[in-house]
């Protein structure tokens, strides 16, 4: 059934969010200091602004046409194949971005992939768990478009912590580093958690 269910997903996604994001990471990651080394900071400005953008653009792949009626396949299932169809490129793309910065930076710059990773993967927790709840109310782009409120509401609220809890260190491996991506690391499951619970079927 997951096989026979991948085509007519494929087509029924709404990919022009994710068309328009991974675009404008290319031209982001390209031309910020366009002919220069990039520094470490902006490095991580780029690509958390990356990871916040293609989480909330991939929430709108969520956005069900059969959800309210008559179901021929569960519910659960075809979120689930939307969340990876999505999730997966979202991730693909922010790959490719952290490669180009990478081979911008000077060398030994440190630049840890897995504490950024994680950061990223929580963004894209947030937008799909927030798009998961929002279209078992609504239907429509405005389904997404409140799971892209909640989820940007979420992550750039912690833009206002103090110094000392901020969870945007803006130096790789200073200052308060470990501590944030401690934090970072134990959020992670909770979007997906409520992912599940969220996705499970109408009735």
């Amino acid at each position: 059934m997951p096989l026979l269910l991948l085509r007519p997903l494929v087509r029924a996604i709404d990919w022009a969010p994710l068309a328009v994001v991974t675009l404008f990471t290319a031209a982001l990651v390209t031309l910020a200091d366009f002919g220069q080394p990039l520094t470490s900071a902006m490095g991580l400005i780029l690509l958390r602004i990356a990871g916040t953008l293609l989480g909330s653009a991939a929430a709108f792949a969520l956005v069900d046409a059969m959800s309210g009626g008559p179901e021929p396949v569960r519910h659960r299932l075809r979120q689930a194949q939307r969340c990876l169809l999505a999730g997966g490129l979202a991730v693909a793309v922010w790959l490719g971005a952290f490669a180009y910065v990478l081979s911008r930076l000077p060398e030994e710059t440190l630049f840890p992939v897995g504490d950024m990773l994680i950061e990223v993967g929580v963004c894209l927790g947030i937008g799909l768990a927030a798009a998961a709840t929002a279209v078992r109310y609504a239907a429509g782009r405005q389904a997404a478009m409140a799971a892209v409120v909640v989820q940007l509401v979420l992550v750039l609220g912690t833009i206002l912590l103090p110094p000392e809890v901020r969870l945007w260190p803006p130096t790789c491996g200073f200052g308060h580093w470990d501590e944030a991506h401690r934090f970072w690391l134990f959020a992670l499951p909770v979007p997906y958690l409520w992912l599940v619970v969220s996705g499970r079927d109408l009735r």
